[in-house]
């Protein structure tokens, strides 16, 4: 990282925030990207009457680069936790930089799209559940107050899904600018496999979540058909972590697939089932501290194959572990963290029943971390 803080350092200039003072305001154009040098920010997201926090930054990382690659306005609020410094490089010394050094920039592109891709946005307005809100419109008396009340709903899932398709988007075009500009300059460009990992794996999961809504709506109405088939959840395990391991390698974590050889075929939507697997995959991935392990495990019973994701990461409080699988929730975590993937939950839970089977959250071993558990039916 010391090469980052020299050519930002080169290019910007150092910034005191007192404790409170707002450095980025959501709705603001961009006015460049800042290095946090010691102090706390918080990111914030600010609704009608009330903000509410979605990710705190320590020393050690940028700020307001996505706005800086893209010229697109700020998207939340970031103001000093503590009295904090930062160093501020223009939006134009931004680009250059991107010209100038395009190693730095693929590594600054890359740990864009790692931090955005597996980043918690707004969840109508941060934790609210589903069921929490239809509950809020039928105890509003008159149908003006209910109708106003779907309404603003209707806007909160609206600013939702645009938060949740914009973060990988802006990495793709981030990528794509840095590919375009390296090529026009004789090709000068470094580390070009890592740019295109980087926006392979955005865009899949703007596919992904694209396939979640209307998978989703399709479970909901009784529409969705499924392709049932042997499926060897073994070599499926092994393939989903092959795609996860780069992430959770930046992170530090271990991943492993301890599903038996052995195990009996399930009967089950590959394409469905894989999702599932890959929805928990990320949710652990992304609450699990570095240095942490998460792992697959398998065996069956009398009910079918369980198939367990289990982490050692901050762990769910129990009066939480129903409410994660409801649509639109995120729940405060052990250690204060908010968990909870919106959609993709809700998701994994409708995709086990339709299939006759199930899921559910436990503690993770010694009453540690996490274990999803699903049941699928055998062949």
């Amino acid at each position: 990282m010391s090469d980052l803080v020299d050519i930002l350092r080169q290019y910007g200039k150092e910034k005191k925030l007192s404790q409170g003072e707002v450095l980025i305001r959501q709705g603001e154009a961009s006015d460049g990207a800042y290095y946090l040098e010691w102090g706390k920010l918080g990111a914030y997201r600010e609704e009608r009457d009330a903000s509410y926090l979605l990710s705190e930054i320590v020393p050690g990382n940028l700020v307001g680069e996505l706005g800086a690659a893209t010229g697109w306005s700020r998207s939340a609020t970031v103001k000093a936790e503590v009295e904090s410094c930062v160093i501020q490089v223009s939006e134009d010394d931004f680009h250059q930089i991107m010209n100038e050094a395009p190693a730095l920039a693929a590594r600054i592109v890359r740990q864009l799209g790692e931090r955005l891709t597996h980043a918690d946005t707004v969840r109508v307005t941060l934790g609210r559940s589903y069921r929490q809100a239809a509950d809020r419109v039928q105890t509003l008396r008159t149908q003006k107050a209910q109708l106003e009340e779907l309404l603003r709903l209707r806007e909160e899932l609206s600013s939702m899904l645009v938060h949740d398709l914009r973060n990988p988007l802006g990495v793709i075009s981030a990528s794509l600018e840095l590919l375009a500009r390296a090529l026009s300059d004789d090709g000068g460009l470094v580390d070009v496999d890592a740019v295109l990992d980087t926006t392979g794996r955005a865009a899949r999961r703007m596919q992904r979540l694209v396939d979640t809504l209307l998978d989703i709506t399709r479970l909901e109405e009784g529409e969705l058909t499924l392709r049932l088939l042997p499926l060897d959840l073994n070599s499926m395990v092994e393939e989903v972590l092959a795609e996860e391991r780069a992430l959770a390698g930046h992170k530090g974590l271990v991943l492993e697939n301890l599903v038996p050889l052995d195990l009996p075929r399930v009967l089950g939507d590959r394409d469905i089932v894989q999702r599932v697997l890959i929805n928990l995959l990320d949710n652990s991935i992304k609450f699990t501290p570095s240095g942490g392990r998460v792992w697959v495990e398998a065996h069956s019973d009398a009910d079918g194959v369980r198939v367990e994701v289990v982490d050692t990461g901050p762990g769910i409080p129990l009066e939480e572990k129903e409410r994660i699988f409801e649509k639109f929730t995120q729940v405060q975590g052990r250690t204060g963290s908010r968990r909870g993937s919106g959609l993709g939950l809700a998701f994994c839970r409708m995709a086990t029943e339709v299939h006759g089977g199930g899921i559910w959250v436990e503690d993770g071993p010694e009453e540690k971390g996490s274990r999803f558990i699903f049941v699928l039916p055998c062949t």
